[in-house]
């Protein structure tokens, strides 16, 4: 009798180590929901490089509820050479948290031109070092030749206006004159260093701006802000394409080959196209940080390429009616009244 209900109990050890241990056995788990780099497109060594990695601990498998001293690997990779390399330890995180790391580096350890990869991985850490793999993700990006080349190009294009000054082409003076002031601008952001100036000075104001609103946000140097979504926090870098330098560029251009226009009148419309034109990239990157701290992460590109665009681009035009479009309508309405046309 003993002997049957020994076999019994150990039938029942055997048969609860079963049920129990794939549960206990079983390793944490997790997502990467955003891994992106801003600033990644620098042609000068050593500019920073913001990486952002977002993530959500999803289920701890028995463990526990707490996932304790998970760790992120980041790899930058040309190919199959890895470059440049970066661990962070995370915090403690409860099941359905959410995390958000950066990584700031520079562009020292590779070349200014080319195309990389940035691969991060999420090591719970658990038994061994780094321990097991929750989830991977890479993206790419491509870091852009030197803005000598934009030198280049504004020179050639200062050429070909004058000539077409001087040949009386009038249009192509006005659009090749043009662009090469743009060129010209864009290359002494960038060499100087006054771009990282711009886009530090609209990530604080950002931040600022989007405090006041009710949205608790900090800014992150060099050039980002943090600000919570229904998930937990998102980071907003601003790089070079974001930072309206390029609008700011070519509306200045178009208005120094204003024909209209004395050099008075041409300053003080730059001066205010250039403040007009810093808000309403505040304003862009404000609709689109609203509509993610309400949507979510997963409304990124629809805010971002979508309805962010749209606002910009409608604000533009109401700028270049105003200080461009109209005026010349108003002259050409003068002319023809006066039969100069």
């Amino acid at each position: 009798m003993y002997k049957r209900l020994s076999m019994v109990c150990l039938m029942a050890v055997a048969i609860s180590f079963l049920m129990f241990t794939p549960a206990f056995a079983a390793e944490f788990s997790g997502e990467i929901t955003s891994l992106s780099p801003d600033k990644a497109s620098y042609p000068n060594p050593g500019e920073t490089i913001t990486i952002t990695c977002q993530g959500i601990f999803t289920d701890a498998k028995g463990h526990g509820k707490t996932l304790s001293g998970s760790q992120v690997v980041y790899e930058i990779t040309d190919g199959s050479t890895v470059i440049s390399s970066h661990t962070a330890t995370l915090g403690n995180l409860e099941e359905g948290d959410s995390f958000t790391n950066t990584w700031v580096t520079s562009n020292t350890n590779f070349p200014s031109e080319g195309s990389y990869t940035i691969t991060a991985r999420w090591y719970d850490s658990t038994n061994h070092n780094p321990g097991h793999l929750m989830d991977t993700a890479s993206t790419t990006f491509t870091s852009i030749p030197s803005p000598w080349l934009l030198v280049f190009i504004a020179g050639l294009a200062m050429t070909i206006a004058a000539f077409a000054r001087k040949k009386r082409w009038w249009l192509s003076y006005y659009l090749v004159g043009s662009v090469s002031v743009v060129a010209f601008i864009m290359s002494f952001f960038v060499l100087t260093g006054y771009d990282n100036y711009v886009m530090s000075l609209e990530a604080q104001s950002m931040a600022y701006v989007a405090s006041l609103l009710g949205m608790p946000s900090q800014y992150l140097s060099p050039n980002a802000f943090l600000f919570p979504d229904p998930t937990g926090w998102s980071i907003f870098g601003i790089g070079l394409e974001c930072s309206a330098i390029i609008e700011i560029s070519v509306f200045v251009a178009l208005l120094l080959f204003y024909p209209s226009y004395n050099w008075k009148t041409k300053l003080k419309y730059a001066t205010i196209g250039t403040v007009a034109t810093f808000a309403a990239n505040i304003i862009r990157i404000l609709s689109i940080v609203f509509i993610v701290a309400v949507f979510g992460k997963t409304s990124v590109y629809l805010a971002h390429a979508i309805i962010g665009k749209l606002i910009f681009f409608a604000l533009i035009v109401i700028l270049y009616w105003y200080l461009l479009t109209k005026p010349t309508m108003n002259t050409v309405r003068k002319n023809i009244k006066s039969g100069k046309f």
